[in-house]
């Protein structure tokens, strides 16, 4: 099945050119997620957008954030 093309600008654009890794530190899982899902994950939009704009308009090929709840969110270039 095929994706739906996204209404939203920013996370299309962040689709397209990073990856985003999540480890929860607590149970040592890794997983994969598209910018629609972090959001999710996340649940302050304001924290989310500050993220998507701070990965695009920096230079790095790969930009680290950690959360207070023990999760490290890794966004790499593609």
């Amino acid at each position: 099945m095929a994706a739906l093309k996204s209404n939203d600008p920013l996370r299309a654009e962040i689709n397209k050119h990073f990856v985003i890794r999540v480890l929860d530190n607590h149970t040592g899982n890794r997983t994969l997620r598209g910018a629609g899902q972090y959001g999710k994950l996340l649940g302050d939009e304001n924290l989310k957008t500050k993220h998507f704009k701070k990965v695009l308009e920096g230079v790095e090929d790969k930009y680290t954030f950690k959360l207070r709840r023990g999760l490290t969110i890794k966004f790499v270039a593609k």
